[in-house]
């Protein structure tokens, strides 16, 4: 995407319908996937995902029983370390998670240029693709992976906690920081915060750096690319410092850096928190583990001017085919499989996110907010798309934990980022 479009909503969910199935329609996916595939697929994805991607996995079996389908599920963390050394060896499973933009060691432009990944381009799911997203879903114009959910982050919020608070949504930082202090007050954490697994400490900071940086220049990722910017000296300065202004005023739990993103939820669910960053992937689980639907997942305001709030928003990491597996057509034809319209509508109602195609009436109610600063075009592309390279999240990652344990400073911090940029 270039910055200066606007990431909408018609964007995100344009596309196919969402309609209840009719009789020729299950006969029409009956004849294109019962193709009798044999032998074993083996398909690996993010924990989080696991339990809509066992419903496509065993719809997909169900059709071809002569197919061992072996899903394996680990965490973030886990498949960063793991699956690049996996590519790199031939031993990586037929089907694995893929990120978007060049910022992680498994996104698209990390590992497709390598000739680890199928070339998908001509495959019907392609279509679907956001015109915005494609310079980060994309490498030399072609597709390697199949990408089905938009991802916004924010502030999950326990609605329960919040109205025992007597709080309304707060839609400045300084309201923000007011309803903070009123809920420590109350002996509530304000925001759980789990720090401990790594890739959760950078949302807070995408929260806040949505608004202080791209409100004011949407090119800056362009403006980094072309040396016209850098970390040091910009409004992330302004973003990093606001984090730690709310670790200074109590407002996380107690050693965030020894709580895990799990810990994190389960804070938020049994009510001794009030809400956590989260991305709008992980709202199944924070729902799963409260055993009620009171939440909403708001903006997070970073400044006093409501109307420059902005929220981060991308595309959910997806599924490309290892150019080593050995049941390849079986691996395309079950992507193929999950962009049906049937998997499709299973797949949100279970992870509770949008997915491309998806009428905007049918959108949780827990998104409408954010959904509508989406379609507004009040959003700002995942920071780490448009990095060059893993060091500069790896920078980000270890800075902030550095800078919630007082080791390190802002300016420390984002100079080592512009280091591990420029190392591109």
């Amino acid at each position: 995407m270039c910055s200066e479009k606007t990431i909408s909503r018609r964007g995100f969910l344009g596309g196919l319908a969402l309609a209840g199935l009719s009789a020729g329609l299950v006969a029409r996916i009956e004849r294109s996937y019962a193709q009798n595939f044999s032998g074993e697929l083996k398909v690996l994805c993010d924990s989080a995902k696991r339990p809509a991607l066992q419903a496509a996995v065993d719809k997909f079996s169900a059709l071809n029983p002569n197919l061992t389908i072996r899903l394996n599920g680990a965490s973030v963390d886990q498949l960063m370390a793991t699956v690049r050394m996996q590519l790199s060896s031939g031993t990586a499973p037929d089907v694995v998670p893929v990120w978007p933009g060049g910022g992680v060691p498994l996104s698209v432009h990390q590992i497709a240029p390598g000739g680890f990944l199928s070339d998908l381009s001509s495959q019907p799911f392609a279509a679907n693709i956001p015109a915005f997203a494609k310079d980060v879903t994309e490498v030399d114009g072609k597709l390697y992976w199949f990408a089905n959910q938009p991802s916004v982050i924010g502030p999950i919020v326990n609605l329960r906690v919040w109205k025992k608070a007597g709080l309304e949504q707060p839609k400045t930082w300084t309201e923000f920081l007011a309803a903070c202090k009123k809920l420590k007050e109350l002996g509530v954490v304000p925001i759980a915060l789990g720090a401990g697994t790594q890739w959760i400490t950078q949302l807070i900071s995408y929260a806040l750096v949505a608004t202080t940086v791209y409100a004011d220049n949407p090119r800056f990722s362009e403006d980094m690319k072309e040396g016209k910017a850098t970390f040091v000296g910009s409004a992330w300065e302004e973003a990093l410092e606001k984090y730690l202004e709310l670790q200074k005023l109590g407002y996380f739990n107690d050693n965030p850096a020894g709580t895990s993103f799990e810990e994190s939820q389960q804070l938020v669910a049994s009510e001794q928190a009030a809400m956590a960053v989260h991305t709008s992937g992980t709202m199944a689980g924070m729902i799963k583990a409260a055993g009620h639907r009171d939440f909403v997942m708001w903006p997070l305001p970073g400044r006093d001017d409501a109307k420059q709030t902005k929220i981060p928003v991308g595309i959910t990491n997806g599924y490309g085919v290892t150019e080593s597996s050995k049941n390849k057509d079986a691996a395309i034809a079950f992507l193929n499989f999950m962009n049906e319209p049937e998997i499709q509508s299973i797949w949100a109602e279970i992870t509770l996110v949008p997915v491309f195609g998806m009428p905007a009436e049918k959108t949780d109610p827990i998104y409408t907010q954010v959904m509508q600063f989406v379609n507004d075009g009040r959003g700002a592309l995942y920071m780490d798309n448009k990095w060059p390279n893993p060091r500069v999240q790896e920078a980000h990652f270890v800075g902030i934990q550095e800078l919630l344990s007082g080791s390190s400073s802002v300016k420390d911090v984002l100079g080592r980022m512009d280091a591990a940029f420029k190392s591109a």
